[in-house]
C-alpha cells in the first residue's frame, strides 16, 4: 500500500474517522459532481463501503462517518 498505511481499510477509516472539511473530501475523491448526481454518491458510497473491513476497531465509527457523508450528497 504505503509507509504509512498498512492496507486499504486502514487508509480509508482514518480519512473517515480522523479528517474533516476539505481535507476529507480531497482525500476520499468527493467533488461536486457527487452532490449534483445521485448515481455518482451511490457508487461512491457502496464504493467506499465495501472497503471498510468491520473487523477494524473503528469500523462502526468510519461507516457512521461515511453515512453523513452520504446523506449531505443526496
Amino acid at each position: 500500500m504505503n509507509e504509512y498505511f498498512k492496507d486499504e481499510t486502514s487508509k480509508i477509516i482514518f480519512f473517515l474517522v480522523e479528517l474533516e472539511g476539505k481535507q476529507q473530501l480531497d482525500f476520499l475523491g468527493i467533488n461536486p459532481g457527487h452532490y449534483l448526481r445521485k448515481s455518482i454518491a451511490d457508487r461512491w458510497y457502496r464504493d467506499i463501503k465495501k472497503k471498510i473491513n468491520t473487523e477494524h476497531p473503528k469500523s462502526d465509527e468510519a461507516l457512521e462517518a461515511l453515512k453523513k457523508l452520504y446523506k449531505r450528497m443526496k
